[in-house]
């Protein structure tokens, strides 16, 4: 087969299948394949995951093999990159000290000074296009407080060689992480491969930010344009014939030569939509990757993540906005991208003559030093399957270096969470920290309580039903505080008026919000149970009565020990125990394979 016909991959899907799944068989990782979806002709999608741990990736593709060999790329991408490790779940000290590093066996402790005095070409950049009214060494201690474990220095950093100069930038993690999340991760069946997908994310969730931001109108790609590709054409079909939905197709370069696709699918019925964008050097696989991201996971019939269009704004929140579309994939967008006054014309794509990922990769970096713009990469294909992490300044932020809030606001949230997980033992200074948290920003009054831990729970834990409201009115009753007590009651009972299948729920919190506020006005309980039990079924307030009657033991829905599982009630609806596991077998397999990032130059040349 040529390089096209294999849809510029470097071997086929089976190959990259089975190469994968021997890697992962020979680490004791047994990954189960769930949750098809195949309900529009050539759209397939599957989930991924680690047996009896929270680690999962999606894959998608246009037949079984194609969404396969996506998953499982992703998930030695992810491995790889630790970014399940990094980004999604917290562990215990011993275990990030497993082996002697945290992060990386070529880790490196850098202190706040280094960094000032420092020459190397990321953080010189950062330190020229940053804010020139903030202090330097102010920002960087600040920071210093973005972690969400100790370390025994102001920074740990990790090389990365810049593959246009040759040369190595060491990046702190905590700026990796909390600047490029898992923008620009990236695996494939060759080096080569692996670094034009990387880039293609990065160009691709740029593009889309800066529609979002600028109110960009990109140009529909017109009908004419798409009939040379019938496989595409014939795509957009099968979606269209599901149901009264319109499939646009955008072109959103931005008239710069970024090679990004944008689809925007529209329910007609209820005036939905919902908005993907994909990247690719070869315009049809651009297409084709958008459409199938679309359908990841979804069913035609039952569209998740759509949004209600409005003329009028409904975005309340930018910054959150637009987080929740580069990290969740669902949000709303600004009404000029649908407008028919495009904001620069459609001409048209390069025709490629490429035979090989090298040629596309070259294009890339071509692409790169026209707009004066520098890719650093690491390698970390340690388990023996291509992948990097690729970071182009100025295009693959999700973060700001300067943004200060927004570092306040991660460091605030990394100590609330400590605080939530030990609540049994909290001061009073501590609860007070994490009231003071929910009220200065925005929640969903019925979010559970357990998305603040931080941890891999299960649904069966007894805190997955408690929501934020329900937990600020129970530590404000712990402290006494019975009129803000009952007025937060009050609004988780709204929540669940709107909300509730049956009133059971609604009946048994409104008499707690009810006896809360007798208590605030020092009532009784006899009384209570006297002005009570006229509105509400007698067993009803005696059950509120024998639970919220001693403040101090309103936290008693059980007691969190992380990370001592062994000693932890509620051990059992957690995954914590075996998610370390996968965490330390992949840190032991880092240490017996560590990477030089030197040998990447070697392999491109």
């Amino acid at each position: 087969m040529n390089f096209h016909s294999k849809k510029y991959k470097d071997e086929l899907p089976l190959n990259t299948i089975t190469r994968i799944r021997n890697i992962l068989a020979d680490l004791g990782i047994l990954v189960i394949e769930t949750g098809w979806q195949n309900s529009v002709e050539d759209f397939y999608s599957v989930n991924l995951k680690i047996a009896n741990t929270s680690i999962a990736t999606n894959g998608k593709g246009t037949t079984y093999q194609y969404a396969l060999a996506s998953g499982y790329g992703e998930m030695l991408e992810r491995l790889q990159n630790q970014s399940f490790f990094r980004l999604n779940a917290d562990f215990s000290h011993d275990a990030y000290q497993h082996k002697g590093f945290y992060y990386t066996p070529d880790e490196k402790e850098v202190s706040i000074d280094e960094l000032l005095n420092s020459k190397e070409e990321w953080i010189t950049k950062q330190f020229k296009n940053m804010k020139k009214n903030i202090d330097k060494k102010q920002l960087l201690n600040k920071w210093k407080k973005v972690s969400y474990e100790e370390t025994p220095s102001e920074f740990i950093a990790l090389p990365y060689i810049n593959i246009l100069s040759n040369k190595i930038s060491h990046i702190p993690i905590k700026m990796v992480t909390k600047m490029y999340m898992s923008n620009g991760m990236c695996g494939g069946n060759t080096y080569e491969e692996a670094l034009v997908q990387g880039l293609s994310e990065v160009f691709e969730r740029h593009v889309n930010k800066e529609i979002i931001k600028m109110k960009i109108t990109p140009p529909t790609i017109p009908q004419t344009f798409l009939k040379e590709y019938p496989r595409i054409e014939n795509m957009i079909t099968q979606i269209e014939r599901s149901g009264n939905f319109q499939v646009i197709v955008k072109d959103c370069s931005l008239n710069e030569g970024y090679p990004v696709i944008g689809v925007v699918f529209i329910n007609k019925d209820d005036q939905s939509y919902f908005v993907k964008f994909g990247s690719h050097p070869m315009i049809e696989i651009s297409i084709e990757r958008t459409l199938t991201e679309l359908l990841q996971g979804q069913d035609i019939r039952k569209m998740m993540g759509v949004k209600e269009y409005s003329y009028k704004s409904k975005i309340e929140d930018e910054y959150n906005n637009i987080m929740g579309i580069l990290v969740n994939g669902s949000g709303y967008y600004p009404k000029e991208l649908f407008s028919t006054k495009f904001s620069y014309e459609f001409t048209g794509y390069e025709d490629l003559q490429v035979t090989s990922n090298k040629h596309l990769l070259n294009y890339y970096t071509n692409l790169l030093r026209d707009k004066g713009l520098d890719c650093f990469a690491r390698d970390v294909s340690f388990l023996g399957f291509p992948s990097f992490h690729v970071i182009v300044p100025g295009l693959s932020e999700i973060d700001e270096f300067d943004d200060i809030k927004a570092m306040d606001d991660y460091g605030e949230y990394n100590e609330v969470k400590r605080v939530i997980r030990n609540i049994h033992n909290s001061s009073e200074e501590e609860i007070n920290k994490v009231i003071g948290f929910f009220n200065k920003n925005s929640y969903n009054s019925g979010a559970s309580i357990v998305q603040f831990l931080n941890l891999p729970t299960s649904n069966f834990l007894p805190w997955y039903y408690i929501g934020v409201d329900l937990f600020i009115a129970a530590l404000l009753y712990r402290s006494k505080k019975y009129k803000e007590a009952a007025n937060a009651l009050g609004r988780f009972v709204d929540f669940i008026g709107i909300n509730a299948s049956n009133n059971i729920q609604k009946t048994f919190f409104s008499c707690a919000r009810d006896y809360i506020s007798g208590k605030g006005d020092n009532l009784n309980d006899e009384t209570l149970i006297e002005l009570l039990s006229q509105f509400y079924p007698l067993p009803v307030v005696q059950g509120i009565i024998s639970d919220f009657g001693d403040p101090e033991n309103i936290m008693k829905y059980g007691e969190l020990k992380c990370f001592n599982c062994d000693e932890c009630m509620l051990s059992s609806q957690c995954m914590y125990k075996e998610n370390e596991k996968v965490y330390l077998t992949i840190k032991e397999q880092y240490f017996d394979n560590p990477s030089n990032q030197e040998d990447l130059l070697k392999r491109l040349r």
